[in-house]
């Protein structure tokens, strides 16, 4: 390969100009160019996962394909672009190869276009023809943009549940879309993902992969993330979003390994100790070679991070749009797997003065630094600080994968209220003293002896508030004192903790560090679009959630997922399966005349009154927001669930939750 072919595909990004009034021929000079047709291919081409175009700037556009032809060798197609779908008159003309080593995929950038304009696009190989996909610009950056209409999804698990949003997607009229992640999944046959699926999705194989215990096979080598994506861009309901729209991408987790950091592994409670670095860049190599994002890959830099995918994006003087990666730097989980034993402490149902604690610790032994407490590493920390102190547009969207929304549970008081209703089922003549009962529950409980495992506990507080409505003690002690401490959960239960310490509520440090910032620059408008935990959420991101009056500084937009299962079927699952946390059950579900009633929405609202505006744990779906200069309205969309195996008809949408963020305020309305 001589020096000049090697610098052209050495980042794998090929570039062209767009130049008017081509007719039909080649504007490259470049040595690989001298065929004008199909580039001396041996037999017709196929074009299996369609086109896409991504990352719209004001001037140019990533357009991607996947290109094979009758055998393993390299592909020549003409990247062509037009003004018009009939492609009468050619803007871009220029042949390009689709090699074997970035699995026949062409990544090509095409400069020079017109701002804030709709192109056509196709990849022609003799008689083989792409499909036709459109694409639109960037406004100019100091345009005066009116109007943004744009959408945010996540989460599009193959293996469970179904794909009609992308078919609601696309009778919208969406200036580009943002995806958070979650792509795909690196796992099949994993237990969560063993719900229905619709029949259009059949099951998927790797052709290496890695069994664990459990029967799941997650992807390893490269060979099984291209898998993964060709398979997912198979689906034409995919291919036909991405032909519609440009898409803005960032991944998650599952892209490379579920809940990873940097190039650990966290399936088993000591993965993490061990790099996987090969896997890793197998894994950024695929997304690279899918996505049609304008990044570089340095295969020649060994280590894991070889990519950088953060980047900024600017649409007029209305908004940018800042889209963060929260794997590829972050540290370890505050409390390690290996500390508690499993994943329940550690990434899950935290104890948070625990957490606090050992994150302190941290930040100690470093001398006060973040880095051992970070989701975004100091690089790209620094560099989220300075595009925001730089921004003169109305709005900042942070295209933010995890959640800012603290999301915490104070089990004392849950168990208390919960043996308070018990109580009064019982006796139904104490319902009135229902809010004392359930005080006086929770001081007991707080109070007992915890030194088996299990509250021990006499219930005096309780005793005091019986009698006074007329109950003795010695009543108390021989009758209700037994139905009680039959009721009585483990005491691990009895503390307070986060929810999720994989999202930012396990990097508390760093995330009071990023809304003081905000605060104290008077940054305005910040608006968070986040994905990941499979639901949707809304609320206002606060300064200290622990402090005595936290005060707003931005807000956090959740949506669940495209079709991974909902964050109310995890904790389903957990209280009907572990008998630790059974005795928690009406705070997640209840059962009238069998149909499930979700009760987790009401818990979590309890803890988390002051942040959590909207909740909606049991749902997919995907949001669209519509952005002017005085307002952010996001429409959350709630998908219709499977119907016999088969994906609902259009409309798919069984609901639309209507958000309203108001320029200048830091919080959410519900309605217009």
């Amino acid at each position: 390969m001589d020096r000049r072919k090697f610098l052209k595909w050495g980042s794998f990004l090929t570039i062209s100009t767009a130049a008017a009034g081509l007719a039909g021929c080649s504007n490259s000079d470049d040595d690989d160019d001298s065929d004008t047709g199909d580039g001396g291919n041996a037999g017709p081409i196929q074009y299996p996962q369609g086109v896409a175009s991504g990352d719209p700037r004001p001037d140019s556009v990533i357009l991607w394909t996947r290109a094979i032809g009758e055998d393993a060798t390299a592909v020549s197609v003409r990247v062509q672009v037009a003004s018009e779908e009939n492609f009468t008159q050619l803007l871009v003309d220029e042949l390009v190869s689709a090699e074997p080593d970035w699995d026949h995929t062409v990544r090509h950038k095409v400069i020079g276009l017109d701002a804030g304009t709709d192109y056509y696009y196709r990849f022609v190989s003799g008689d083989s023809i792409s499909p036709v996909g459109r694409t639109r610009t960037a406004p100019l950056e100091n345009a005066d943009v009116a109007q943004l209409k744009f959408a945010f999804i996540s989460c599009q698990d193959w293996s469970v549940n179904h794909w009609a949003a992308f078919d609601e997607l696309l009778t919208q009229d969406l200036d580009f879309v943002v995806h958070l992640g979650d792509y795909v999944y690196e796992t099949v046959s994993a237990d969560f993902q063993s719900g229905a699926v619709e029949s259009a999705h059949a099951p998927l194989t790797l052709p290496d992969g890695t069994v664990r215990d459990d029967g799941a096979t997650y992807a390893t080598t490269l060979a099984d993330y291209r898998t993964l994506y060709r398979s997912y861009r198979s689906d034409p309901r995919l291919q036909a979003l991405h032909a519609r729209f440009p898409v803005i991408g960032i991944w998650d987790d599952h892209e490379f390994s579920d809940d990873c950091w940097q190039d650990r592994q966290t399936y088993e409670t000591t993965d993490d100790e061990t790099r996987h670095t090969p896997r890793r860049r197998s894994a950024s190599q695929a997304w690279f070679e899918f996505m049609p994002a304008d990044v570089s890959l340095d295969l020649e830099n060994p280590s894991f991070d070889n990519i950088q995918i953060y980047r900024a994006f600017r649409f007029g003087t209305l908004a940018t749009l800042l889209m963060t990666d929260e794997r590829l730097y972050r540290a370890d989980h505050i409390i390690p797997e290996q500390q508690v034993g499993s994943d329940i402490g550690s990434r899950y149902f935290v104890p948070k003065s625990l957490l606090s604690q050992v994150e302190a610790q941290k930040m100690a032994n470093a001398g006060g630094q973040l880095g051992p407490v970070s989701i975004l590493g100091d690089t790209q920390r620094g560099w989220w600080k300075t595009q925001l102190r730089s921004s003169t547009t109305t709005w900042n969207l942070w295209g933010n994968e995890v959640s800012l929304l603290r999301m915490q549970f104070n089990g004392t008081l849950a168990v208390a209220g919960l043996l308070a209703q018990g109580l009064v089922a019982a006796i139904p003549a104490l319902a009135p003293l229902v809010p004392e009962i359930a005080k006086a529950l929770a001081q007991d409980l707080a109070n007992a002896d915890h030194s088996s495992g299990k509250p021990v506990t006499d219930y005096p507080a309780l005793s005091a508030v019986l009698g006074q409505a007329g109950i003795p003690a010695a009543v108390v002690a021989s009758q209700i004192k037994p139905l009680l401490d039959a009721q009585l959960p483990p005491s691990l239960l009895l503390d307070e903790y986060l929810l999720n310490a994989d999202q930012w509520d396990g990097y508390n440090a760093e995330r009071k560090d990023l809304m003081a910032f905000v605060r104290d620059t008077g940054i305005r408008n910040l608006v968070a679009l986040t994905g990941d935990i499979h639901a949707f959420f809304a609320g206002p991101v606060m300064d200290d959630y622990d402090a005595n009056h936290p005060q707003p500084i931005m807000v956090d937009l959740v949506t669940a997922g495209i079709s991974s299962n909902s964050f109310f079927s995890y904790f389903k699952s957990v209280v009907d399966n572990d008998p630790t946390f059974q005795v928690a059950k009406p705070l997640i579900y209840t059962e009238e005349n069998g149909v499930v009633v979700n009760t987790f929405n009401d818990t979590l609202r309890q803890f988390n009154a002051d942040w959590l505006r909207y909740i909606d744990t049991d749902a997919q779906g995907f949001a669209t927001v519509t952005l002017t200069a005085a307002k952010l309205s996001c429409v959350f969309n709630k998908l219709k669930p499977l119907d016999g195996g088969q994906a609902p008809a259009t409309p798919a949408v069984a609901s639309q939750t209507l958000l309203t963020v108001t320029a200048g305020t830091p919080g959410v309305t519900l309605g217009a």
